[in-house]
């Protein structure tokens, strides 16, 4: 009998991942069935899970047990509503920077004992250490089972990977991945814990395209992980699928903006997957077919929050503020995010029912620091990319918009052979709208040198504070 039910879909999917160990199949069954849960029971739940966090915080947590409004708080709850947290502070970047030891709990429940310690990239200056006990870090591989499953990834399948070379597991000797080199691995990393999967190999995104495209038909891989930028560039150099074998693709660490998607979709066929993340707290939400974010509830809960750190209304704008409910080795209570998403209500054709955002709009920019009118300008180009055809940016390999300290605007391009078009539809839209008021230079590159955390910049600015501000 044919299945239409999305829960039973779900399940039918969930039986082709054989797990490695007893207890792997019991968890995975019921983070399976917590995303169809009927609103009620997952409200309630969720509220048991916020009390627990909160009270044990409040606590056991010296950041904050000196805080009035967490004192404010009822002690002992046993159920509080996500509303609870409107009136809570939010915690930054540099709060977690500055004040590590003091959000580093007194004594922890058994067997949530700190296990590892995490590292961002440094964005912000430095980097912002977070400790993980097992449950929380053990999440990881479940949430990118979990979306794998939503899009029928098939775990026999070979898999690539092109990512930075830290990223790899060094040599006995220390070393990481060089450029040529290939990683190689029986099963896919942080995966293969837990379910029989197919092998993985690994390059270094420092390769020349045209390496990353001759070891991909050399590998032919079913499945490709890579940034979006890597993966734009590598299906506008072929006009198509990377290589023939190609069945799936999913980006990672930055994001998939609606023009780089159009492209890869318009010229490939395929449709990339995407799930928001961050190294202070795991897997945050997982993109669906539909096109929403849902968020692994059973691992954090997200706020979409203007400026006065109040909830946004649907299709509004604002701060991703993240409540981690799984780590007890080093609470993280309403964590700014640094990034910028849009709220959505009302329920997801795909018949998922967990809390959910629309989107991920990119990382937060200090645009108040610079002139006015930069977020115009920049927009202009890149609105100029997203209208080209993508078969007309097939010589283009990367770009980015830089300005300077005086205001003048550099596009700068890493191409192999003629970028013409591209570069008089951007200077004819610029003339046409910008004209004298803000000089554009554009140039040709043989490297685009990435920022300091490795990843692709689309655009920088002299006015943005520097990783030592």
């Amino acid at each position: 009998m044919a299945l239409s039910n999305p829960l039973e879909l779900e399940r039918e999917a969930q039986r082709q991942w054989i797990a490695q160990h007893p207890t792997v199949e019991p968890m995975a069954r019921k983070l399976l069935e917590r995303e169809f849960l009927l609103p009620g029971a997952a409200l309630d739940l969720e509220a048991r899970e916020l009390a627990r966090i909160l009270n044990f915080s409040r606590s056991e947590v010296s950041w904050y047990a000196q805080q009035e409004a967490f004192l404010a708080l009822p002690a002992g709850q046993s159920s509080v509503g996500r509303e609870a947290l409107v009136d809570l502070p939010v915690l930054s970047k540099f709060d977690v920077q500055a004040h590590f030891d003091d959000l580093i709990p007194r004594r922890v429940p058994r067997g949530h004992e700190a296990v590892t310690i995490a590292s961002s990239s440094g964005t912000t200056g430095k980097p912002t250490r977070v400790a993980f006990s097992l449950p929380a870090a053990g999440m990881f591989g479940f949430h990118l089972q979990r979306q794998m499953r939503w899009f029928r990834v098939d775990p026999s399948w070979k898999k690539a990977i092109i990512r930075l070379p830290h990223n790899f597991p060094a040599t006995d000797k220390g070393k990481h991945l060089d450029l040529g080199q290939v990683f190689r691995a029986d099963g896919w990393p942080n995966v293969t814990r837990l379910f029989r999967t197919g092998p993985a190999v690994g390059f270094s995104r420092f390769n020349p395209t045209e390496d990353k495209l001759k070891w991909l038909e050399q590998e032919k891989p079913d499945y490709l992980m890579s940034f979006p930028g890597t993966l734009e560039s590598l299906v506008l150099a072929t006009g198509g699928k990377p290589v023939a074998s190609l069945k799936a693709a999913r980006t990672i660490s930055a994001t998939l903006t609606p023009g780089m998607r159009r492209r890869i979709e318009t010229a490939s066929g395929i449709h990339p997957q995407q799930n928001y993340g961050l190294n202070e707290i795991g897997i945050v939400a997982l993109r669906c077919p539909e096109g929403r974010y849902h968020v692994n509830s059973e691992h954090c809960i997200v706020e979409i929050l203007d400026r006065e750190h109040r909830p946004c209304a649907a299709g509004e704008q604002g701060q991703i503020v993240v409540t981690a409910l799984t780590n007890f080795a080093m609470p993280l209570i309403r964590y700014d995010t640094g990034d910028i998403g849009i709220a959505t209500s009302g329920a997801c054709p795909c018949g998922r029912t967990t809390p959910g955002f629309a989107d991920v709009v990119g990382r937060y920019r200090p645009m108040h620091l610079a002139p006015e009118g930069t977020a115009q300008r920049v927009q202009l180009i890149t609105d100029v990319i997203d209208e080209m055809d993508p078969k007309s940016l097939s010589d283009l390999r990367e770009y980015q918009i830089h300005q300077y300290r005086d205001g003048r605007f550099e596009l700068r391009l890493v191409s192999k052979g003629d970028c013409t078009e591209l570069k008089n539809r951007v200077r004819a839209a610029w003339d046409a709208t910008i004209g004298d008021k803000t000089p554009l230079k554009i140039v040709d590159l043989e490297r685009i040198p990435p920022a300091p955390s490795g990843k692709q910049q689309e655009f920088s600015s002299d006015f943005f504070p520097s990783r030592d501000a």
